[in-house]
């Protein structure tokens, strides 16, 4: 298990609510780099596809480090967080994938079927994948939201077997007990968000009706105004689930947690309005887990005051400080060794834009 020494992290003065903070990293979303990644096709276990964007720094060479990004509901590889993150691993000598889940960016057009919240099947696809690209690199798997749920979901599915060259992970905010959050998501505070989630999903449907041959649709008209209702009525019927409470349960990691054989990380803020975080200590956790939990964040905010990090962009930093711990790491140590790494220096690199 890694033991790495994060700063504690202090909200930007204007930024000290969840909602405020959640919000804040849409209204300032970092600068964005221009689009270089090459584009890949991925088959699927079950026949689809999917596309990964694969940002390959300068200097990198055949056998380093791998970060593979997945997003979080309604996201994609051009969402600011993702963005951010890879280019700043992209910057500390990283290569990494961002993944577009089934249905979502540029797998919109080029998926028949939609995304699963625990759909871990894909995720070892893509890991394959990679694993063919450059075989003798070590992978670290970085997961946001509902993504953060997969990451979790794949490592608890693989459990022991989980393949050496997969070494580490981050859940950022994941929604480990999809039916705790789906009810959370009901309340009247949070409703702002779940309108937002499905405003976005309908319009995803609408484009992917009318342009992908072959969708799996069980043409459910008028849609659903409520996500419970989404996932009851659309996405586990599309799945083979008896309803949204089967699907919720299978697709959950809280169950798999206990089974993680690798270190990683859980980042969660205790004011996330999305995610409740009380939800995290009701279920056992596997020792190779970390959970790092802070006072402020939001969902998939952190966004900092003055720091001795190069820009406000708390939660993206220790993402890089994991990552580049763990490269240190294994570096001089077997994979999933049980030895530790006390307080690795950590010397991060602004990105460039």
């Amino acid at each position: 298990m890694l033991n790495v020494d994060f700063p504690k992290f202090r909200p930007a003065p204007t930024l000290t609510f969840g909602h405020f903070q959640t919000l804040g990293a849409f209204l300032f979303p970092g600068d964005r780099p221009a689009y270089s990644a090459v584009k890949h096709i991925v088959d699927l276990y079950d026949g689809d596809r999917l596309v990964v964007h694969d940002d390959k720094p300068e200097h990198w060479h055949s056998g380093d480090r791998i970060a593979i990004l997945f997003h979080g509901l309604c996201g994609h590889h051009l969402s600011p967080y993702v963005v951010r993150a890879a280019n700043k691993l992209n910057q500390n000598g990283v290569r990494t994938f961002r993944v577009d889940l089934r249905g979502f960016g540029d797998s919109t057009l080029v998926s028949k079927s939609h995304l699963h919240g625990g759909n871990f099947g894909d995720a070892q696809s893509v890991v394959k994948f990679v694993n063919r690209i450059s075989p003798q690199s070590q992978i670290s798997l970085i997961g946001y939201s509902i993504g953060g749920n997969i990451v979790l979901k794949t490592l608890g599915q693989w459990g022991s077997d989980t393949p050496n060259h997969v070494d580490s992970a981050v859940a950022i905010c994941p929604p480990i007990d999809l039916v705790h959050a789906s009810s959370n998501l009901r309340r009247f505070d949070n409703r702002i968000y779940e309108k937002y989630f499905i405003r976005q999903l309908k319009s995803q449907l609408e484009t992917r009706r009318k342009l992908v041959r072959g969708l799996v649709d069980n043409q459910l008209d008028p849609l659903p105004k409520q996500l419970y209702h989404w996932d009851d009525q659309f996405t586990a019927p599309c799945w083979g689930y008896a309803g949204a409470s089967d699907y919720y349960e299978n697709a959950s990691s809280c169950q798999d947690l206990k089974d993680i054989s690798v270190p990683t990380i859980i980042l969660a803020a205790k004011d996330d309005p999305v995610v409740p975080h009380s939800m995290f200590s009701e279920h056992e956790l596997s020792g190779h887990i970390r959970m790092i939990s802070t006072k402020k964040g939001g969902h998939l905010g952190f966004i900092g005051g003055r720091s001795e990090d190069p820009d406000r962009y708390w939660m993206d930093w220790r993402i890089c400080q994991w990552v580049l711990s763990a490269e240190e790491h294994f570096a001089t140590t077997q994979p999933n060794s049980e030895s530790i790494l006390q307080g690795a220096p950590f010397r991060p690199q602004p990105a460039q834009a």
